[in-house]
């Protein structure tokens, strides 16, 4: 049972945090986007040290954000002072939206023979992949020092995100930071942490589900389109974070495999829409009280047009990169 539980969670975290979890790719590779106007117009001042921190004020509330990207490397070391200089005056830390996997959830999994995630009965993943595939995963899986039994039962696509949170792992890089890092920053300071929202389990499982064979297919090379990438530069998006180069970090972020996949299931896009309006609804509520919250929110969700800083924008927010 609890292996079958971290299953599931590796699927919500790989599916639904798509939206928060964006994928390194090559200069010149990524999607054209015409960008937020509010990233645009802080792209060309004077970096301070540390990632990139945005101010937004609405009357007497100020709401500090900081950009994330996954993954860092485990030893990576940062320092920022603007953040603690936020940190030392909030009242409130919002993280990004966790997933919740319940027992009730778990059994129905089970029951129902892993909701479509699972092989058939006697197949095995490796024997049916097409040759090009099945040479690519097998060196994944070798790189992330794991044998053909840990994946043989799942679909391609589960099978490829659960091999590329392995290889993460194995390679040292986190798929948690920054954000447990700056959840012990806050919880030093007795700063009180809230989500900003929960994934729904069922409707993440069952989008999933409904990929189809050629679906399944692409999500598992674009998972490991990601691996041999992230194999290649382990450290590179980690330090230009670190170091709040905007402008490097963005050339190679774009959508993540686990992204690109659920858009490929019936309904994938509106869970990705409703994720993204779940964090700015959030970050919303907090800029309707007095005080000083602080918040961690992907690269990913903030850097496109009409993402999360241009929809605060759009309801008469301030957003300004803050002073030294």
């Amino acid at each position: 049972m609890a292996s079958v539980k971290s299953t599931l969670t590796a699927i919500v975290f790989f599916a639904l945090s798509a939206v928060a979890h964006a994928q390194t790719v090559e200069p010149g590779l990524a999607p054209e986007d015409p960008g937020s106007a509010v990233v645009e117009e802080l792209l060309v001042v004077a970096r301070a040290p540390g990632p990139a921190v945005w101010l937004v004020q609405k009357g007497e509330a100020r709401l500090y954000v900081v950009g994330s990207a996954v993954p860092l490397p485990h030893q990576l070391a940062w320092k920022s002072p603007r953040l603690e200089r936020a940190l030392d005056q909030a009242d409130l830390l919002l993280i990004p939206p966790r997933a919740s996997v319940g027992p009730g959830q778990i059994a129905g999994f089970v029951l129902k023979g892993g909701a479509g995630l699972r092989q058939g009965l006697g197949e095995r993943l490796e024997d049916g992949l097409p040759p090009d595939l099945k040479a690519r995963f097998i060196s994944g899986r070798t790189r992330a020092k794991k044998g053909a039994g840990e994946y043989k039962g799942w679909q391609p696509a589960i099978a490829g995100f659960l091999l590329l949170s392995d290889f993460r792992q194995a390679a040292g890089l986190s798929e948690a930071k920054p954000v447990s890092t700056i959840e012990r920053m806050a919880r030093a300071r007795k700063v009180r942490i809230k989500a900003m929202g929960q994934y729904r389990m069922s409707a993440v499982v069952s989008a999933a589900g409904k990929l189809s064979r050629d679906a399944q297919l692409a999500c598992l090379r674009d998972a490991l389109d990601e691996l041999e990438y992230d194999g290649g530069r382990p450290t590179t998006i980690g330090f230009d974070w670190a170091r709040g180069d905007l402008a490097s970090v963005r050339a190679r972020y774009s959508a993540s495999a686990a992204q690109r996949c659920l858009l490929r299931s019936p309904g994938g896009g509106k869970l990705l829409e409703q994720q993204i309006g779940q964090s700015a609804g959030a970050l919303s509520s907090a800029l309707s009280r007095p005080g000083v919250t602080v918040a961690v929110v992907d690269l990913a969700v903030l850097l496109p047009a009409n993402g999360v800083l241009d929809q605060l924008k759009a309801t008469g927010a301030t957003v300004t990169s803050p002073p030294d």
